[in-house]
């Protein structure tokens, strides 16, 4: 496959590729990689905090998503699919530390718009690793909505629950946030979206 330009590379979507994958196209998976490394990469890192563990499950994750490529549908979205896998090497890794919690099935479900959390320009870089002292669900929940910029449906599938579960757990866990930044005197007066502590450029989904 010959080179493309950044224009180009930009048009090509993630599921086109995938099935080339699927055809033998070892270049076409190759550029899967190097598409989502980096934020695959940084989804598990921000839950296991470690740089070396979370680099040894990034490429755990494309192992696993090249062997199982055989089993992904084009008409649902790569990024999706690739995130489950990667959730789901990453829960394995958890459960023997057991850092992963499930909600309790009596708990209220909240459904109410996006709420904000603080307005600090300066703060938003390490805002992501105040998000790692909540509760892992709500810390990745966080995470899958607002850094990577996954629906409720499609950070729903990925955490395999469902949507008013994610609301919930989106729910407490800006809540939770803003009391963290409010007890640490970060900016109590003025907010913003989370989307405002986004990590780089998403890939084309």
């Amino acid at each position: 496959m010959d080179p493309l330009s950044s224009a180009e590379e930009a048009e090509v979507t993630a599921e086109w590729l995938a099935e080339r994958s699927k055809e033998g196209c070892v270049d076409s998976f190759e550029r899967l990689v190097s598409r989502y490394e980096g934020h695959i990469f940084n989804f598990l890192r921000q839950f296991t905090g470690n740089h070396h563990d979370a680099e040894d499950l990034t490429q755990e994750t494309f192992v696993k998503a090249y062997r199982s490529l055989h089993r992904y549908d084009s008409s649902l979205s790569f990024a999706t699919w690739l995130f489950t896998i990667a959730r789901r090497t990453g829960a394995s890794h958890f459960r023997s530390t057991h850092r992963l919690e499930e909600l309790s099935a009596g708990e209220e479900t909240i459904q109410e718009s996006p709420a904000t959390v603080l307005e600090c320009k300066d703060e938003q870089n390490s805002i992501w690793r105040l998000v790692r002292t909540l509760k892992p669900k709500q810390a990745e929940a966080l995470w899958l909505r607002y850094a990577e910029g996954f629906s409720i449906a499609e950070t729903a599938r990925i955490m395999r629950t469902n949507q008013i579960h994610v609301k919930v757990l989106l729910h407490r866990a800006r809540g939770n946030l803003s009391k963290i930044l409010t007890l640490r005197g970060r900016c109590p007066e003025n907010r913003t979206d989370l989307r405002g502590a986004q990590t780089g450029n998403r890939p084309k989904r």
